[in-house]
């Protein structure tokens, strides 16, 4: 009988990942490797630390550069900005659909974004955040697909 070479030797599931897997040594014979080891409490707490540690960094590295503000003290606020572009508009808030007003900064002065929109028109206003007054306006017409 014909000796089996390596390549031919018998092998356990490699899809299952059981642990235990047949393979053969320089003599020919099969043996088992060990299983593999599950992480301890102490690796799985200092896994769970460094990502809560990753998360808390990039937050306070992201913020920053975003240009978040957390609050609009000092500035007219998201309401004032949203009745502004609505008055310039001619909408009554009733009929004024997906409001959205965002704050941003546009070379390092504070600006708000606001969108919404009417029965046929789609309006963007940039408002400025110290002063209330508009400084773009943008009107896309909406198709009607009904």
């Amino acid at each position: 009988m014909a000796k089996r070479g390596k390549h031919l030797a018998p092998k356990g599931s490699r899809r299952k990942k059981s642990g235990i897997r047949l393979r053969s040594s320089k003599r020919g014979v099969t043996q088992k490797s060990a299983p593999k080891r599950s992480k301890t409490a102490a690796s799985m707490r200092r896994d769970i630390l460094r990502a809560v540690a990753f998360l808390l960094l990039c937050f306070f590295l992201v913020s920053p550069i975003r240009g978040c503000v957390l609050g609009d003290d000092g500035y007219i606020g998201h309401t004032a900005a949203q009745k502004i572009a609505l008055s310039d508009a001619g909408i009554p808030s009733e009929k004024a659909r997906d409001m959205r007003s965002d704050m941003i900064r546009i070379d390092g002065e504070m600006y708000y974004k606001v969108q919404f929109t009417g029965s046929v028109t789609d309006y963007r206003y940039i408002i400025d955040a110290e002063s209330g007054d508009v400084l773009t306006q943008v009107f896309y017409r909406l198709d009607k697909t009904d």
